[in-house]
């Protein structure tokens, strides 16, 4: 059932919102739960559900506050509401504050943390909702909160540190390109205009350079319209067709640099996740189809569920992966010595620590590694513009000399 509620908060503030419950003894509870005054009360029909969605933001780093401090509720011996309300009292974020609210009323009802988590598995992520089943199951929830929080935290920092790889070639570009533009449009031009003012006979080399700035000079509006219309298309068809989204994230991963960092990214990714879940006791086949979830790289993403379809017809995890040619030879190998050995736990840490470090020399030494390729680029616009521009103004200076 749907409702909308207008309501006194705590603070004497007047609040409207939509609830949806089982029944209007549900809704009531709530409201005593909040501490709201209700004003006004409304059921709508429940297909209007899109009405509650929450549109704010909470953060990897605001959940994984949550975790630590719930870590330390647990631990204390605290009631798990009584505890997720004192954090939420604390929070700044509208949102997050809801959410936590939500949750502790479940759990007052009876509900256990992971059933009452559930519904906002896409802010905790599935892979901790799974975490608070196993650690429920076993008695572990103080250890599994304090594994999820370090968890986040390490792909927080994963993250981070592939979003500064990134960060420097993708300046590198718009800064050469732009060097490169403005070349075309203010300084060639004013050079080609007293080459026409003597009627010079131009190498076509010149000319070819001539035709592209008087190109660019005449479309440079209409090309960044069209590149501006290109990416936002780009988007779109991603977000509406998986077989678009598989193409693009393909021609991603070729493109040098940048493949390199996001190929890197995706295998610290998987092995992090994957040894978290193995840990944590999780069967393989489970924990590949909440891997297969958790991935944002199409390519990526068709690896695992594939492999995840061959380990539930029988094969070994290492050989599934070795006939996806997606995984480096290093991992199929450490996966394949922890299956014969039983330390799989073991062998995905390892690779998880190798390609976090990895990623983190990458970050580190981007400037070096992109060095090559920018000075490459430039030397041969700088080639092509002396080649072009030699020649006439040799010239030039003949004519002049032979006036005076």
């Amino acid at each position: 059932m749907l409702f909308y509620v207008e309501a006194i908060d705590t603070r004497g503030k007047k609040i409207k919102k939509f609830f949806q419950v089982s029944n209007e003894e549900e809704l009531i509870s709530i409201l005593e739960f909040n501490n709201f005054v209700p004003l006004k009360i409304r059921q709508f029909p429940e297909i209007l559900n899109f009405l509650i969605k929450r549109k704010g933001k909470i953060t990897r780093r605001e959940i994984i506050e949550v975790l630590e401090n719930l870590h330390l509720v647990v631990k204390s011996g605290l009631p798990l509401n009584v505890g997720l309300m004192d954090i939420a009292k604390d929070v700044e974020n509208e949102t997050l504050k809801e959410v936590l609210t939500d949750i502790a009323y479940k759990l007052q009802i009876g509900y256990n943390l992971s059933k009452a988590i559930e519904p906002y598995s896409s802010y905790f992520t599935d892979v901790v909702v799974s975490l608070f089943k196993i650690g429920e199951e076993t008695g572990n929830l103080d250890r599994t909160l304090k594994d999820a929080a370090e968890h986040l935290k390490r792909i927080e920092d994963l993250m981070s540190k592939t979003k500064q790889a990134l960060i420097y070639p993708a300046f590198a570009f718009v800064s050469i390109t732009g060097a490169m533009i403005f070349w075309l449009v203010y300084v060639l031009p004013k050079i080609m205009d007293v080459f026409k003012e003597f009627n010079m006979q131009l190498p076509l080399t010149t000319i070819i350079i001539m035709k592209m700035s008087e190109f660019t000079q005449k479309y440079l509006l209409y090309i960044i319209g069209f590149l501006i219309v290109l990416f936002i298309l780009i988007k779109i068809f991603r977000k509406k067709s998986i077989k678009f989204k598989l193409f693009t994230d393909k021609l991603t991963l070729r493109i040098p640099i940048f493949g390199l960092i996001i190929r890197n990214f995706n295998y610290a990714f998987f092995s992090e996740y994957m040894k978290l879940m193995i840990s944590a006791g999780l069967p393989l086949y489970q924990a590949l189809e909440i891997m297969e979830k958790a991935m944002n790289n199409e390519v990526f993403k068709l690896a695992i569920r594939n492999v995840k379809d061959k380990v539930s017809l029988g094969n070994s995890f290492s050989s599934a992966l070795m006939e996806e040619n997606v995984f480096p030879a290093l991992i199929i190998r450490m996966v394949n010595i922890g299956e014969q050995t039983g330390q799989l736990e073991n062998q995905l840490e390892y690779i998880s620590d190798y390609y976090y470090d990895k990623v983190d020399y990458i970050s580190q030494n981007i400037a070096k590694m992109i060095e090559p390729i920018l000075i490459g680029v430039l030397g041969l616009f700088l080639l092509i513009l002396v080649l072009g521009l030699i020649g006439p103004i040799y010239q030039l200076i003949s004519n002049v000399g032979r006036m005076s």
